[in-house]
């Protein structure tokens, strides 16, 4: 249940809010890349410097940071997307998704899962790397699409 309703929220948001995702989502690429070439050692180096956090609690917090709230931070101030009816909507599809599925691990250390949870966590880890293909080339998409209204 935990995993529909945050994916649920966040299509809702996303659909709703209508914000330019190009950007936000390469930025969650990259956490995500950032986070596993060095994310384990750099929380163990936290817990090492402030022995009151656990490597597990600054690993999450790390991770959450990296591939969450940095992205969403730059989704809400960005700008209006340049992508307009179901290209719009299966590109805020696919960034609720990538999210849910990149959160469900954290996720998992937080609340324990029930069945439609688990079985939308295995659904989704299966298709992982398919949509994340499809949500890098919907970035560009928007990247590429996207007018700030000035002129060159």
């Amino acid at each position: 249940m935990v995993l529909a309703v945050l994916l649920a929220a966040l299509l809702l948001c996303f659909l709703l809010v209508r914000h330019h995702v190009g950007v936000p989502f390469l930025a969650m690429i990259a956490g995500l890349a950032v986070y596993e070439h060095f994310g384990a050692g750099f929380a163990s180096t936290i817990s090492q410097w402030v022995p009151a956090v656990e490597t597990r609690v600054a690993d999450v917090g790390l991770y959450a940071l990296l591939i969450a709230a940095i992205p969403l931070l730059l989704y809400f101030r960005s700008g209006r997307s340049g992508l307009f009816g179901v290209m719009r909507a299966v590109e805020s599809i696919i960034f609720a998704v990538m999210l849910t599925i990149l959160l469900s691990g954290p996720l998992v250390a937080l609340f324990s899962f029930d069945t439609l949870s688990a079985s939308i966590s295995g659904w989704i880890g299966g298709l992982r790397n398919i949509i994340l293909v499809v949500g890098i080339i919907f970035a560009y998409a928007d990247t590429f699409l996207y007018r700030s209204g000035r002129s060159f």
